[in-house]
């Protein structure tokens, strides 16, 4: 199958390629700029520069793919950058979806498009409403998390009225090697990277210990968007989460016992998020039911993978023209 992956230079572009191609696909990407052919590792992706925002270029790269099927990824994926910047959040992650539908519709029009949402659609949640299946009403609280819920709700209008053969995907919450700091794991893993590298006193800083999330592993994700692809049903969205609930106070524990020296940790006010939700869990019954997809990889494992991305990171040379004071 050719498919197309949108954002595929994206931390979760790049896994998504390299499933689909172990998967037996044929891998086309765009993004505005070339994926890290390291992190690719060696699988074949056949790149088109372009940008979601651009309707007129999407269809012309949708025009010369000719997929069969479309993974759509790309978009304003970290919260605070959308908190400080709805505009473009929306522009990209709404406007760019409506961009991507028109040129399947127009170029393409039997691929199939699944649409990567978010839990942060499902927002205020009581606890006691955990596990969140795919009925939960969408309340989102952010910016990012809005944006999103838009982006799906407008794919599933389309597959109604124009039957064009959408899915939708919300993972919850995913990390893996190569993440942005901007995100708990890599910020606590790239923390206690520095504590063993000396170069930060051995204190961890942490932000709220108390919330309590449904974690992945990011290749996890990737596989449930390839079985998505094959079996998930048109109109329908799938969550994508372990099921599993764990406080950032597990993972801050997971990872001091990974570390190859004692640490003390401590709560910087600084690093609390304004909107909080006490719990977000989910059920992955429904993408089970519809095509056998289940989380494999432990969290432990995952924190594992993390922490030595950020060791890996911390011991490679300077990059060409960067000079320490």
């Amino acid at each position: 199958m050719r498919v197309l992956v949108t954002g595929v230079s994206g931390f979760v572009g790049l896994v998504v390629a390299r499933a689909l191609v172990a998967a037996g696909h044929r891998v086309h990407g765009v993004a505005r700029h070339p994926p890290d052919a390291g992190r690719l590792g060696g699988a074949p992706v056949a790149f088109l520069s372009g940008d979601v925002r651009d309707a007129a270029a999407l269809t012309r790269i949708v025009g010369a793919v000719r997929p069969d099927a479309v993974v759509h990824l790309a978009a304003v994926a970290e919260p605070a950058a959308a908190e400080a910047d709805p505009g473009t959040a929306y522009a990209v992650n709404l406007g760019g979806t409506l961009a991507l539908l028109a040129a399947v519709r127009a170029a393409a029009p039997r691929a199939r498009v699944l649409v990567a949402s978010t839990s942060a659609v499902y927002g205020q949640v009581e606890p006691e409403a955990c596990p969140l299946d795919e009925d939960t009403p969408l309340r989102p609280l952010t910016v990012y998390g809005a944006s999103k819920a838009a982006a799906e709700l407008a794919a599933l209008q389309w597959q109604r009225a124009d039957g064009l053969d959408v899915v939708v995907a919300r993972p919850f919450n995913h990390t893996g090697p190569g993440q942005s700091a901007a995100y708990l794991c890599p910020a606590l893993a790239g923390q206690v990277a520095a504590i063993e590298a000396g170069r930060q006193p051995a204190v961890l800083a942490v932000g709220n210990l108390d919330p309590v999330r449904d974690l992945l592993d990011v290749r996890d994700v990737a596989a449930g968007y390839v079985a998505l692809l094959a079996h998930g049903r048109s109109g329908t969205a799938y969550n994508l989460c372990s099921g599993v609930g764990v406080r950032v106070a597990e993972i801050v524990a997971l990872l001091r016992d990974l570390a190859r020296v004692p640490l003390e940790t401590r709560v910087d006010p600084a690093r609390r998020r304004a909107h909080d939700v006490p719990r977000v869990v989910g059920s992955h019954a429904l993408a089970t039911a519809h095509t056998g997809w289940t989380p494999a990889i432990p969290l432990p494992d995952t924190l594992a993978a993390v922490l030595d991305a950020c060791r890996s990171a911390l011991a490679a040379p300077p990059a060409p023209g960067y000079f320490r004071r």
